[in-house]
């Protein structure tokens, strides 16, 4: 009786998952990009009200009662009688296996089904392009222009560390005017308030297990690691929040991160998600076409290439054998949920990006006598 419930809950994910694989245009619409965005915004905001992560708490909670029941139950078997012992595991199975059925549940609902929907380049009809080695080099070289340009408004300490302009909240409401933005300039339903964006208390062991961030789909909370240096927070943010929205895979959630930068004012986070997207067209290229990768590196500005090194220093401090064993758990996951990549997948945010450029130097180019001007946190 116990377990009817959850267990019909279940199938009906299950169906769902069907339909996605089935009909992916028809559920983005109906599922992904409806009803799910009205449940998310209604959780979001109230989850929003409770002040530090409710995911970080529910973990270690979650720890604490395994272990708890785990003792228990061991001590019940020395004792109780057998016929008492045989009741209260019983029980407890019976208990915990409800429990999983509505996490595995509520994980379906709200964030696996979002694997199978539409693929984001379908989403915004890009057409099928032979990208060419000329393709990825005019790309980071207009990429380059672009970080150098958005590092040049950044506040640096003598040494050349960024200062943060803005705060933690200020991010989070300037992320949300520019997913806005992108909602009416591309049709993507990207836009609508989700505040429940937390700090890890426990950032640093974020970082030992390789963790810049992660979206808990039991609580809809984007998390983020406060550790990370300042420069890389608000695109970790943006990138989280895109998983909030509905675009669970990396690549999509990398990409729109990429257009963030293209529909904010705010001078911090446009440079971090340029510089985060910078990264994945350096590795681009030096896989492509190393040849041009020492050039590339030459053209980039002092703050930047302090910056990446910075970025390169901390994240080499927390190199381990948990490290690799996360980053093994993290490739396991996305392969088990449509991104046979793995983690490899996060790279794939280029091909995004490289469509994204030659189509748009295409309408530039259509248009020589017009200018061209792209909204910044126009809403």
């Amino acid at each position: 009786m116990k377990l009817r419930i959850p267990l019909l809950v279940l199938a009906l994910s299950v169906v769902l998952l069907i339909l996605f694989r089935l009909f992916p245009s028809f559920m983005d619409t109906v599922y992904s990009s409806f009803l799910y965005i009205l449940i998310a915004q209604g959780v979001s905001t109230l989850v929003a009200l409770i002040p530090f992560s409710l995911a970080e708490v529910l973990l270690y909670l979650l720890v604490f009662f395994l272990l708890f029941y785990l003792v228990r139950g061991i001590v019940i078997m020395f004792v109780k009688p057998l016929s008492q012992v045989k009741v209260i595991w019983k029980k407890n199975l019976i208990a915990t296996a409800s429990f999983l059925l509505w996490v595995i549940s509520a994980y379906m609902l709200t964030c696996g089904l979002h694997y199978h929907r539409l693929f984001l380049e379908d989403r915004l009809a890009y057409p099928q392009l032979q990208v060419t080695t000329s393709d990825l080099t005019n790309m980071a070289g207009a990429l380059v222009r672009e970080v150098n340009l958005a590092a040049s408004y950044t506040r640096r300490t003598p040494q050349g560390d960024m200062i943060p302009d803005h705060t933690f909240d200020r991010y989070k409401k300037d992320i949300a005017l520019a997913y806005d933005s992108l909602a009416v300039t591309t049709g993507l339903r990207t836009g609508g308030r989700y505040p429940a964006t937390k700090t890890i208390l426990a950032s640093r062991g974020m970082s030992y297990a390789y963790m810049s961030g992660f979206f808990f789909p039991w609580t809809l909370e984007a998390n983020v690691n406060k550790d990370v240096p300042v420069f890389r927070l608000p695109a970790i943010m943006a990138h989280e929040q895109a998983h909030v929205r509905g675009f669970m895979r990396e690549n999509e959630a990398n990409f729109l991160a990429y257009l963030v930068a293209r529909h904010t004012g705010n001078g911090d986070l446009k440079y971090s998600c340029l510089l985060h997207s910078l990264n994945y067209i350096l590795n681009a290229i030096h896989s492509a076409v190393p040849q041009e990768y020492p050039a590339l590196l030459e053209s980039l500005s002092p703050r930047v290439l302090y910056d990446l090194q910075e970025e390169y220093e901390y994240w080499e401090q927390f190199r381990s054998s948990f490290g690799v064993m996360s980053q093994k758990v993290n490739d396991a996951y996305l392969k088990a949920n449509a991104q046979p990549e793995g983690v490899a997948s996060y790279g794939k945010v280029v091909d995004l990006m490289i469509a994204d450029f030659i189509i748009h130097n295409k309408q530039v180019q259509q248009n020589p006598g017009s200018s061209v001007c792209i909204g910044e946190g126009t809403l």
